[in-house]
């Protein structure tokens, strides 16, 4: 017999000799036994369901867990920030307004900057254009911030900027107080990262600027390169202009105090200082990142605010763009330091671009800065503009495309 055979017949004689298995129970008490099994009780009607794992019940768990504990809390969180909740709104408003000229830095003005105390019922109009590029800094947008004006270079180009420093920071390197342009010059210009803004690396100047009362005296070595061509002297010029405001002259001056030679004009005279303003209108310039400033441009003088605010609706020359639409047309009337520019057709500040629109509003008041006056805007269609009130006197710019001065 073979293997295989023999495996069968043992296996069969096994299964013969093992007892027959019996249920005695009858009927009832099986159908008895099945309705107390705790495992097949549901709901009637109900379908079975299956048993879910840890990780998938596990998270259902934690988020009902989390709606109680909100239902707890958020009606006491609401009634301790019922208070807060229009400043929470106008700050997140506020966050879209490029204060620092800077459509992705992270150099907002606070959203208090802007509030007009006892002008609540006017916040929605003031929504109007939040987006737009600020260029200027006004006087209450400095609060907890020192202005630091520098005239920049690209392509000897002079474009005016003014960094804001934390006034903590200015306390500690001044604790004396004494806060000039020279000061603050010396103290910041070297870490300027000027290349990494766009710009051309120009600052700090060759040799030293001192401090000399009414005037600055700035020292130059023999090589110093600011008379190599007259592009070069009008770009220092101008860099003097547009960074030292508050002293009279700036005397270029030898190791051995007398006024240098330069090779374009001889003897090179004191540069006037006139506070950071230059008698001419304001442009639009775009480094080739895209960055746009707003820039005094068109080289000549112009005599009186009324010509510099009309030569804004054409550009000088191929260097910067006019700000003011080809469609635009106004009269401008000056009254005791005030200028009024008034159009002859509403001005419709929607049918323009946030940044153009403030472009136009901040470029005229830049303008009349540079000749000491302010500006009044007469026949706009809307009232309020981005944090400016249009029925009113515009206020006074205390500077110049503000940027954050980096860490």
């Amino acid at each position: 017999m073979s293997k295989e055979k023999r495996d069968d017949a043992e296996i069969e004689k096994l299964l013969g000799s093992m007892p027959d298995i019996r249920d005695t129970r009858s009927k009832s008490e099986i159908l008895d036994r099945l309705r107390k099994d705790e495992r097949l009780q549901r709901p009637e009607g109900s379908l079975p369901t299956r048993r879910k794992s840890p990780v998938k019940w596990m998270p259902a768990l934690v988020t009902v867990a989390a709606i109680l504990v909100l239902s707890l809390l958020l009606p006491s969180m609401l009634q301790n920030n019922d208070g807060a909740m229009s400043d929470e709104a106008a700050e997140s408003q506020n966050m879209e307004i490029k204060t620092f000229g800077d459509g992705s830095q992270d150099d907002t003005m606070d959203a208090s900057s802007f509030k007009r105390s006892g002008e609540v019922e006017e916040s929605a109009a003031y929504s109007l254009g939040t987006a737009a590029t600020s260029y200027v800094v006004l006087a209450d947008e400095l609060a907890g911030y020192h202005p630091f004006r520098i005239g920049l270079t690209y392509a000897a180009d002079v474009i005016p900027v003014t960094f804001l420093i934390p006034e903590e920071r200015v306390s500690e390197d001044f604790p004396g107080g004494d806060r000039d342009s020279v000061r603050l010059y010396n103290r910041y210009a070297s870490e300027i990262p000027e290349e990494e803004l766009g710009f051309d690396d120009y600052h700090p100047y060759i040799g030293g600027i001192i401090d000399a009362g009414d005037d600055i005296n700035h020292q130059v070595p023999p090589d110093h390169g600011y008379d190599m061509s007259s592009a070069t002297l009008e770009v220092y010029t101008n860099t003097v202009l547009e960074t030292f405001t508050d002293h009279l002259r700036l005397k270029t001056i030898d190791e051995k105090g007398n006024l240098v030679t330069f090779d374009q004009v001889g003897t090179k005279e004191p540069i006037p200082l006139t506070a950071g303003k230059r008698p001419l209108p304001y442009y639009k310039y775009s480094l080739p990142s895209g960055k746009t400033y707003l820039v005094p441009s068109g080289g000549i003088p112009i005599e009186n605010v009324e010509s510099a605010l009309q030569a804004m609706k054409e550009a000088p020359n191929d260097l910067v763009d006019a700000i003011v639409p080809e469609n635009v047309d106004y009269d401008v009337e000056v009254t005791k330091g005030t200028v009024t520019i008034s159009f002859k057709e509403p001005l419709d500040l929607e049918g323009m671009s946030p940044d153009a629109a403030n472009e136009l509003i901040e470029g005229f008041m830049l303008t009349a800065n540079n000749y000491d006056m302010v500006v009044k805007l007469e026949h706009t269609v809307q009232d309020y503009f981005s944090k400016y009130d249009l029925t009113t006197v515009l206020p006074e710019p205390v500077g110049v495309n503000p940027m954050p001065f980096p860490e």
